[in-house]
């Protein structure tokens, strides 16, 4: 079958690997499209060591079941699945406390190592326990945002408690997981203020909706969030960035006894913050990292049509051309969600 192959710094390449089978308790599945992460081109430009090359990136793709193991009672071929990137391993300390996968140190990452091949190829292996069915009336191009849909749901309705009405919520970041965080927010109602540099990504936001758009370099930040809160601050601070300015200005923008959820990855930096504030005004902080236990609610949440998703795929690439869509995603210049179709 042809996969795409990323063998190191800049080294993705297409070939041929052998189609492979399905275990006891694995599902083969031909994969009908396939997102484009930023991990993902941070893996190729080197800038992300999680992965170990060589191996098949990508780990948000949907797909169509076409052979099941042995093993397997829950799938049937034909069905129409989603998978989870990672599998805890249920047996360390972490797990026998409850904790959710990500904080298993022996998990296992589909998408970053040879063993656990991700979704760039024609087909692609999955254990059962990894599997969700895709609601009929999603199709596979929306199911294959689930992955970070589900990141930016969690994020709202996981760590941050929810989004109603009243709430007036400020966004950083307008990539993609910034404009799903955006999308869940206003399928509730709330009022959503996003503030984003780049001026394809801060028209993308008002054309999905987004009631106020800030550009952080028109003038003091603070300021303008506060002249559009009536002076307030937001009650719950999205930050999907990992910027150094965005995670900064969280504390300026927060309202007294808002609450701040750490979205956008950043890992090895620090950062100078008035930590006073959040002290004194009871500010809510908490880290949001993956989407423990959310892939059925971001499922059920997309099946229910409340607001569009595809709006943000902005490029889709055959796998023939997956070098293409790595460069496009590296350059993010007018681009949001990339996809590749298998």
């Amino acid at each position: 079958m042809k996969a795409a192959i990323l063998h190191g710094v800049y080294d993705l390449r297409l070939g041929q690997v052998q189609e492979p089978r399905p275990a006891g308790n694995e599902v083969l599945i031909r994969v009908k499209a396939a997102g484009v992460c930023g991990t993902d081109v941070h893996m190729w430009e080197g800038s992300n060591k999680e992965g170990t090359f060589p191996f098949i990136p990508g780990h948000e793709w949907a797909g169509q079941v076409v052979e099941v193991g042995s093993d397997v009672r829950s799938f049937s071929q034909g069905d129409r699945v989603v998978a989870e990137v990672p599998i805890a391993c249920h047996v360390c300390d972490n797990c026998k406390d409850g904790m959710e996968p990500n904080m298993c140190p022996d998990k296992e990452l589909y998408g970053f190592s040879w063993a656990n091949a991700g979704g760039m190829a024609e087909y692609t292996l999955a254990r059962a326990e990894r599997l969700f069915r895709i609601p009929e009336n999603v199709g596979y191009e929306e199911a294959a945002l689930v992955e970070p849909v589900s990141v930016a749901y969690h994020g709202v309705w996981g760590s941050g408690g929810g989004a109603a009405p009243h709430d007036r919520v400020v966004v950083f970041g307008a990539g993609p997981v910034g404009l799903f965080a955006m999308l869940s927010c206003k399928a509730s109602g709330a009022m959503v203020i996003i503030v984003e540099p780049l001026a394809f990504r801060r028209q993308m936001a008002r054309d999905l909706g987004a009631d106020v758009v800030v550009d952080p370099a028109a003038g003091d930040l603070v300021e303008q969030v506060l002249d559009h809160t009536g002076g307030r601050g937001a009650t719950l601070v999205l930050e999907c960035s990992g910027s150094n300015g965005a995670l900064a200005a969280t504390l300026g923008v927060v309202a007294k006894q808002g609450r701040i959820v750490l979205i956008g990855q950043s890992a090895g930096r620090t950062i100078p913050i008035e930590i006073g504030r959040a002290i004194f005004e009871r500010t809510t902080i908490i880290g949001s990292s993956g989407s423990p236990h959310f892939f059925p609610k971001t499922l059920t949440f997309m099946s229910r049509r409340l607001v569009d998703l595809l709006p943000v795929v902005t490029h889709r690439f055959p796998l023939a051309e997956v070098v293409d869509a790595f460069e496009l995603g590296k350059s993010g210049a007018e681009c949001a969600k990339i996809l590749v179709l298998p």
